[in-house]
């Protein structure tokens, strides 16, 4: 998850660096162009990261002693929901950097997969919304992990329009996103391992004396 976390946020940090996206069509080869190189990293990261995401947050979840909770059950749906957008997004950026049977994208294609890209990234933010809010609140790390998560939510929130907020906010929304996943990770791992019950000393000398 950690692995995850990072990567996409290392995605999401390239793609913050591209200019806005002109509203003209006509315009849109030269922007998808410009930025060619942060649109393929992205992409690039966007598949490493999707994949260490559903590695890890299959079984982190399962050995967590709250994974049956209603919480926990939100937060991973709208992880879910998060990971299904970033696929999309996956898709989308390759198709722009991609020449796939060397077919050229008109201005309005290429403008119909810039806008279908950052829906996608758009519903992927609030899905880690959802799960930043509901996953945090389930850590065994208390009031921290509780208020981490709400923090969190609420910049993930903010950040859920990137065409609407300037790039340095969605530059600190990815690294937010980074950072709440490696917290994520710890947490729910170091709780897991203090809820471990003790082996009684007297049962284990016992079986080896039989």
């Amino acid at each position: 998850m950690v692995a995850g976390a990072v990567l996409t946020g290392g995605a999401l940090l390239l793609m913050s660096l591209l200019p806005g996206a002109p509203s003209n069509a006509s315009e849109m080869a030269a922007w998808v162009e410009s930025g060619d190189s942060l649109l393929s990293w992205s992409d690039e990261l966007l598949f490493f990261a999707i994949i260490c995401w559903g590695t890890a947050a299959r079984g982190l979840f399962r050995i967590n002693n709250v994974g049956s909770s209603v919480r926990t059950t939100v937060g991973t749906t709208g992880l879910a929901v998060a990971l299904v957008a970033l696929v999309v997004l996956l898709l989308e950026l390759g198709r722009l950097v991609y020449p796939v049977y060397r077919i050229r994208l008109s201005g309005e294609a290429m403008a119909l997969v810039v806008s279908e890209a950052f829906g996608a990234l758009h519903l992927a933010v609030l899905g880690f919304t959802v799960a930043a809010v509901a996953l945090s609140w389930s850590t065994p790390a208390g009031r921290i992990g509780r208020a981490f998560g709400i923090l969190t939510g609420v910049a993930f929130a903010l950040g859920s329009f990137p065409w609407l907020t300037p790039n340095w906010w969605n530059s600190v929304v990815a690294a937010v996103v980074a950072a709440w996943g490696v917290f994520l990770a710890f947490a729910t791992v170091t709780g897991t391992q203090h809820a471990r019950p003790a082996k009684d000393p007297r049962s284990s000398s016992s079986a080896s004396r039989h």
